[in-house]
């Protein structure tokens, strides 16, 4: 590369429905996203940085690794794909210079035959996007000796021609896209620690929902390991939360109030009454906080407490909205992603709850639990909890 030419790594940070918002709302979910990455960003070490953003994309230059910043950015909300890449001038002589360097540093470090050229510009600039890749593959090709394939690459170079400058990258990382955390307001999450809860309540933030987790501990009807495991999946969730402070309530006291549904309560309806009052008590607490609504992880007739004549029950007379992100997802859908969001110590296998009926009621009449809806409001009344910040 001639010295003439200027290169600084940048990680270009794409975002997608965002930009499909009216102007008000658009700038508005621009600038929390941008903070969002300005915290994420402080949250992975990095400490001298610029966030520049553009139409349509966000740039963001860094003191150290370029690569790890990127890395670090696949986890904010809103944000479509990441990709390390240089910024140069966009002048078509230095674009060429720095794709063929960019190739050649690519295939020391692995073998390559075969490469394509992926070009896309902003309309004042004087050259298509067709054009841009003849050029700069015919340069790349008499410098390297390598066959052009634009089916099945070795490696494929992107170039993004902006106005002032151009960007020269090989790698696009998914992020989780979605609104910016927060944007939406907040909402108690009902949160085992399992899997289905878990995926429930990062959906719920992916759609721009601030989520407050609620654990019931429920001893002794339920594994010491459930309150273990849920601190776990809070801490992988924490890398998710763009705030200084994220906190999870727990109701300390679930145990006492699940052996008087079980005393009072016909055993078939056991469990509709217990998610009941857990409905009663995240409304309490939503309303305490501030909160919009309530999430949950169930999913229709996966087990018998979420059939759709169970969920009308549980759910009658709630005076906040119940909202179901994994409503229509089966078991290996949420598994699958659970998985792929580094969540899997959520998929830990504990003992069923003791208070589980042996022949549980799949199909509750809609006024099946109306005699004990005084016991279940003031038990809903007798809850405790307490707050504790996750780091």
């Amino acid at each position: 590369m001639q010295g003439d030419v200027v290169m600084r790594s940048a990680v270009i940070v794409r975002y997608g429905e965002i930009t499909l918002k009216g102007p008000l709302v658009r700038r508005k979910m621009e600038q929390a996203l941008a903070k969002h990455i300005v915290f994420r960003l402080g949250y992975c070490g990095f400490n001298d940085f610029d966030v520049v953003l553009e139409r349509g994309r966000i740039f963001v230059y860094v003191d150290k690794s370029v690569n790890d910043a990127a890395k670090c950015l696949t986890k904010v909300f809103g944000v479509v794909s990441v990709s390390p890449s240089i910024e140069i001038d966009n002048d078509i002589d230095v674009i060429k210079e720095a794709a063929v360097k960019t190739v050649l540093i690519v295939s020391k470090e692995r073998r390559i035959q075969s490469f394509a050229i992926r070009a896309r510009r902003v309309e004042s600039y004087p050259i298509t996007s067709k054009d841009i890749e003849k050029i700069v593959g015919q340069a790349v090709k008499d410098a390297t000796g390598l066959r052009v394939d634009l089916e099945k690459s070795d490696l494929s170079v992107f170039i993004e021609v902006r106005e002032r400058s151009a960007y020269i990258y090989t790698e696009v990382l998914k992020g989780p896209g979605g609104l910016p955390y927060g944007i939406e307001g907040k909402c108690v999450a009902l949160f085992s620690g399992g899997v289905d809860s878990s995926i429930a309540m990062w959906m719920a933030a992916k759609r721009g929902c601030e989520v407050a987790p609620l654990h019931m501990v429920a001893r002794p009807f339920y594994s010491d390991k459930a309150f273990e495991r849920a601190i776990n999946v809070l801490k992988a969730f924490r890398e998710w939360v763009p705030r200084k402070e994220f906190t999870a309530f727990f109701v300390t006291n679930y145990g006492d109030l699940l052996k008087k549904i079980v005393d009072g309560v016909k055993k078939r309806l056991v469990c509709l009454a217990c998610k009941r009052l857990m409905l009663l008590i995240a409304a309490r607490v939503a309303k305490e906080i501030g909160a919009k609504a309530i999430v949950t992880g169930e999913s229709l007739g996966q087990v018998a407490s979420q059939t759709l004549d169970n969920i009308y029950v549980i759910s009658k007379g709630i005076e906040i909205p119940v909202l179901r992100p994994l409503i229509g997802f089966d078991k290996e859908e949420i598994a699958s992603l659970a998985r792929s969001l580094g969540f899997e110590m959520a998929m830990v296998s504990l003992p069923a709850c003791s208070a589980l009926p042996e022949f549980p009621e799949t199909h509750a009449e809609p006024g099946a639990l109306d005699e004990y809806e005084g016991l279940l409001t003031r038990l809903s009344q007798e809850a405790v909890w307490e707050v504790k910040s996750v780091e």
